[in-house]
């Protein structure tokens, strides 16, 4: 007998999708919308947090800039407390400036001063920076001055001299000149500015309006800085409590 080629079993001629995947795989349109969906889900996965992370950032913005406002009004009426009618220089609905003694630093002296004299005898004038303004009072005037260099523990030294007699005893405190001013950055954006001995920076930021009124004694508004006994500062913001005011009793 004849040795003839074997012939293939119909059977082993199977689809080419069938061979790849078997019966019971996936086809490939399958898999590409497979693929589609979880590419949707993904990306609505993904919307969904960004559109979380932004609330979240808006509140904590939110929260930030209340906190601001609270901290800053706090200082501005801390500060403004120490004021007095006498030591404000301009009193205007956008800025105030005055004269406070904010560090309460104070000395007495221990000796005569003398005019022409520029060292003066202190019982404590350490920790009073070089260049602040300090001023001297006797029982029936006061000089201001200005110091050329850090205080020691024992004495002062001034820019210039005495220009009147002292008496031992005469009291010496630190003049800060404090300075609160609204002011809008290059973007239009309004700022409570503070400045104190020259070093400005910002106290309360992003508002809308900055509105200082003052008030005499008898609860009426006044533009003569001689009557003021109250001064009052409104804020506006875009938060939520959008609008703040603090109102300050000064020194008679």
């Amino acid at each position: 007998m004849s040795r003839g080629k074997s012939i293939p079993h119909p059977g082993w001629r199977q689809p080419v999708y069938e061979t790849l995947f078997g019966q019971s795989g996936f086809t490939m349109i399958e898999l590409i919308l497979s693929l589609a969906i979880g590419v949707t889900v993904l990306a609505a996965t993904l919307d969904i947090f960004t559109v979380a992370k932004t609330q979240a950032d808006k509140q904590f913005r939110s929260i930030r800039q209340q906190q601001d406002m609270r901290l800053g009004l706090e200082v501005f009426e801390q500060e403004v407390r120490l004021a007095t009618a006498e030591s404000i220089q301009i009193a205007d609905s956008d800025r105030i400036l005055f004269h406070a003694n904010l560090g309460a630093l104070r000395t007495n002296t221990t000796g005569t001063l003398l005019p022409g004299q520029s060292v003066i005898a202190v019982q404590d004038g350490s920790g009073w920076g070089v260049g602040k303004t300090i001023m001297i009072c006797g029982l029936s005037n006061c000089e201001s001055h200005r110091l050329a260099r850090a205080g020691q523990r024992n004495q002062l030294t001034l820019l210039e001299p005495i220009g009147a007699t002292f008496s031992a005893g005469a009291a010496v405190e630190v003049r800060n000149r404090v300075l609160y001013y609204a002011k809008r950055d290059e973007n239009g954006i309004m700022h409570l500015m503070r400045m104190v001995d020259g070093g400005a920076s910002v106290m309360i930021g992003h508002l809308m309006d900055i509105r200082l009124a003052y008030w005499d004694e008898m609860g009426k508004s006044t533009n003569a800085i001689s009557h003021v006994k109250r001064i009052v500062l409104e804020i506006h913001s875009d938060q939520p409590r959008s609008r703040m005011l603090r109102d300050v009793s000064i020194q008679s």
